[in-house]
């Protein structure tokens, strides 16, 4: 019962806001910013993170496990979102070397 009233409480306080239009100069603009040094750190920062999750998650025992793999699922599919609005996907395992760097 403490769960479910848990539950509503969240829902409750939850309200939609308008999402906005991603345009095609949104598209360009994040896909040039995520070309950068400080784009391809965070592009390896939010990689390396992912990775992170998934390896803590599998050693995790019982209910643990379930709800680790959940939040790792969650954040590997936030992480997605954000490679979906760029063009390119520059912080895929094939686009970068081992120092960071996109090769040419």
């Amino acid at each position: 019962m403490r769960k479910l009233k848990a539950a509503l409480a969240f829902i409750r306080n939850q309200e939609w806001v308008n999402e906005p239009q991603w345009e095609d100069e949104d598209e360009k603009a994040w896909t040039a910013f995520l070309g950068t040094p400080t784009g391809r750190r965070i592009s390896l920062i939010l990689l390396n993170l992912t990775l992170r999750q998934n390896s803590s998650a599998v050693m995790k025992e019982g209910q643990k496990l379930a709800e680790a793999c959940g939040y790792a699922k969650g954040f590997r599919g936030c992480v997605a979102v954000l490679e979906s609005l760029a063009t390119q996907k520059l912080n895929s395992a094939t686009t970068l070397n081992d120092g960071g760097e996109t090769e040419e």
